[in-house]
């Protein structure tokens, strides 16, 4: 579906640039950002380390660089229960 909005242009330019760096298309991170929010943020949400996918090595980044802040999304570990003694 076609619409019109109008949005400040400050933020066009950041939806810009952010839709390159990630190399997917301006509609595409609009169709992202409004699932995420009308879903809560939890189902549409990325894992972090996708992002970083392409982007280089690894030997530079600092601990606050991983993508982690604040993300919400599955524990992978959820159901490790090695060397658990038994009740």
């Amino acid at each position: 579906m076609r619409t019109t909005i109008d949005l400040p242009d400050k933020l066009m330019k950041k939806a810009k640039k952010l839709a390159i760096e990630e190399g997917i298309t301006l509609k595409e991170l609009f169709t992202r950002t409004l699932e995420k929010e009308i879903s809560g943020g939890v189902s549409a949400q990325v894992a972090p380390w996708k992002q970083l996918h392409g982007k280089g090595s690894a030997q530079a980044l600092q601990p606050e660089d991983s993508g982690f802040e604040g993300y919400t999304g599955p524990d992978w570990n959820h159901a490790l229960q090695a060397n658990e003694p038994e009740d």
